[in-house]
């Protein structure tokens, strides 16, 4: 990898950089800092064994597509991101041939000052707030965003939620799930389209999405939270991204605040609930269907399972709301 990354650098006239290793889920990313001390965020576009994105999302037009995004929400919103920088033949994405001579795709991003949001922080409630309101920014500029503009990116669409059932199906073979949970899983799919035709009657409910957002894609510099690592980022209902980060959020009186701060932005109300609870369950799905085959995760499927069937998936196939409750 050492040597896939210098070439990278070239390609920026970063040469003699100091490097350092962040993380490597579905890109590998390291911090970059140059001879005159400016900080980069450097992503190779290759996963790590065991983690289930589709190829398509690091192809070419896809992170161009992404890139474009974020690009437009730091030129038109208020909302700080991690700018895309281009290389020196004025694109956003350098494609490489590592040693094995697979082609490689990377890109090149601004470094945001600040720290991981952490649940343990005593101004997590105030966090969670901001947090809302960046996201109601986010969709207010995308609803009207989206409507003029095409990218090539992941659709979460009724037939990506049947996409995540199929694989999660295969982690009964793995031991990762029961039938019987599984049955309950498909139940919950079923549950989660029946609400997703329910929104397409509504107005202005899909658009372009982060699709991820998570304690550790969520920057916190003084009351400013940024969001981060847009690489799941799609074509989706927004009430995907609110499911998304309250079940990364916790306990209620968080999930509250958050809400309270998308509300300032967005108005939703308690029938809401109901669309919220089933992205809740959808984007742990969606995570358990990436994670089928990542060694790491076992003891957690073998752990969370049984608790995402009985207190969350059940009670959104008989209309109950766990939200409070959890």
């Amino acid at each position: 990898m050492e040597n896939l990354i210098k070439k990278v650098l070239n390609n920026y006239g970063l040469e003699n950089s100091q490097v350092s290793f962040l993380r490597h889920n579905e890109n590998y990313t390291c911090q970059v800092i140059n001879k005159e001390h400016n900080k980069y965020l450097l992503r190779v576009h290759k996963p790590v064994e065991g983690f289930s994105i589709s190829n398509v999302q690091h192809s070419y037009d896809a992170l161009n597509s992404e890139l474009s995004f974020i690009d437009a929400i730091s030129q038109n919103t208020d909302i700080i991101v991690q700018k895309p920088i281009k290389n020196i033949y004025g694109s956003y994405v350098t494609k490489i041939i590592d040693d094995n001579d697979n082609n490689i795709n990377a890109s090149l991003l601004s470094w945001i000052d600040g720290h991981t949001m952490n649940h343990e922080d005593p101004n997590w409630e105030e966090q969670a707030y901001y947090t809302g309101i960046m996201v109601g920014k986010l969709h207010k500029f995308s609803k009207e965003w989206s409507n003029e503009h095409k990218l090539s990116r992941v659709n979460y669409d009724k037939n990506k939620v049947f996409v995540t059932l199929n694989m999660i199906e295969k982690a009964i073979a793995l031991s990762l799930v029961t039938e019987n949970q599984f049955q309950i899983i498909e139940k919950g799919c079923s549950k989660i389209v029946e609400l997703m035709i329910e929104l397409d009657k509504l107005k202005d409910q899909i658009g372009y999405i982060h699709a991820d957002i998570q304690r550790t894609n969520l920057i916190v510099h003084n009351k400013t939270i940024s969001p981060i690592d847009f690489s799941l980022c799609g074509y989706g209902y927004f009430f995907m991204d609110l499911g998304g980060v309250s079940a990364d959020f916790g306990p209620l009186n968080i999930r509250n605040a958050l809400l309270d701060g998308y509300n300032s932005v967005i108005n939703i109300n308690k029938t809401d609930m109901k669309y919220i609870e089933a992205f809740f369950v959808y984007t742990i799905l969606l995570g358990m269907s990436n994670h089928l085959y990542n060694p790491r995760y076992k003891e957690w499927f073998l752990r969370r399972t049984k608790v995402i069937c009985e207190s969350y998936i059940k009670p959104l196939i008989n209309n109950e709301r766990f939200y409070e409750l959890i």
